[in-house]
């Protein structure tokens, strides 16, 4: 079993690893054709799949978490073995690939920890090269690809429900750190958050009771100051998002922006409870996060709902009657 906290996935075994690696291929090779080749009984020829432009893949995972020493001993023989292949079954390789040349063998695996793998590719490189088999390319490379590799498919796999079942999936969970009250006060203090706090403030004060016997000033500063806190956790994830899954994080800008048209436009129509306002546009925007980005954890999805209605009363698209 291989964890990847990182990105929220845990693999059992090699078969899941394979069909993780051969789902993303899929997509990312979408246009030049990628072929895999499954496994006979005369084995999977050192090669899982191949496109038209000359990448060929071969996928690894680890019975278990090793150190890193046994960790690089175990992708170093495996590299060693399935290189052979390509020579051993180099008559039904020359068949399946019909013309196609490899130009890199990638050797797909969830982590690399040692730079001394490189050297070992290095000289299997050499090696193929030394064949003048049909199907190698001159120029043939070995390529290292670990699980960064597929971070731009990871979310669209997960969509759609090929493969990580809630037995190996977990939700991917972004962390951001809690803002301390002394960064609340330093964003309040910045003259372009002014506008912000000043928002906030105005509408906040729309959400409590008119009264003449009772101050809720220090209710609404701590209200204003709570959607700082929320402003400042949301932007966070989001920059951690955009380096992750940056075709997913550009989705999330999409659904922010239309639905802060919808917010605005909204907020002109008056209504007798501010308070019931805010609910239903908060259930709104959680609703839209659960339908679009449910592969995220159950935090994130609360964090980023009370970042987006935090933001646009501070931003000012929602408003109060």
């Amino acid at each position: 079993m291989i964890k990847l906290p990182k990105i929220g996935l845990t693999f059992t075994d090699g078969d899941e690893w394979e069909e993780f690696c051969q789902s993303c291929l899929k997509i990312k090779h979408q246009h030049q054709n990628f072929k895999s080749v499954p496994a006979d009984s005369g084995g999977d020829y050192g090669l899982d799949g191949y496109n038209t432009t000359g990448d060929a893949y071969q996928c690894y995972c680890p019975e278990k978490e090793y150190n890193d020493k046994e960790l690089y001993e175990h992708q170093r023989q495996k590299i060693t073995d399935d290189i052979q292949k390509l020579y051993n079954y180099r008559v039904k390789l020359k068949k399946i690939l019909n013309g196609v040349k490899i130009k890199i063998w990638h050797f797909t695996t969830p982590l690399i920890k040692s730079k001394e793998l490189i050297l070992h590719c290095n000289t299997k490189e050499n090696l193929v090269k030394s064949w003048n088999l049909d199907f190698i390319d001159d120029d043939f490379q070995i390529g290292l690809k670990d699980y960064e590799y597929f971070l731009p498919e990871i979310p669209h796999v997960i969509d759609s429900g090929k493969i990580l079942n809630p037995m190996n999936y977990q939700e991917v969970d972004f962390v951001s750190k809690e803002p301390t009250s002394q960064t609340i006060e330093d964003f309040k203090a910045s003259y372009e958050n002014n506008t912000f706090v000043e928002n906030g403030l105005r509408k906040n004060a729309k959400l409590f009771p008119q009264s003449t016997t009772q101050d809720y000033s220090d209710k609404v500063i701590a209200l204003t100051d709570s959607q700082i806190e929320y402003n400042i956790i949301g932007e966070g994830i989001l920059k951690q998002w955009a380096n992750s899954f940056d075709k997913q994080y550009e989705k999330f800008i999409r659904v922010k922006r239309a639905l802060g048209k919808r917010i605005k436009a909204d907020s002109l129509i008056p209504v007798n409870d501010n308070k019931e306002k805010l609910k239903d546009i908060t259930n709104t925007v959680r609703t839209m996060i659960d339908k679009e980005f449910h592969y995220l954890s159950e935090s994130n999805k609360e964090e980023l709902t009370s970042y987006l209605v935090s933001y646009w009363i501070l931003e000012c698209s929602l408003d109060f009657s």
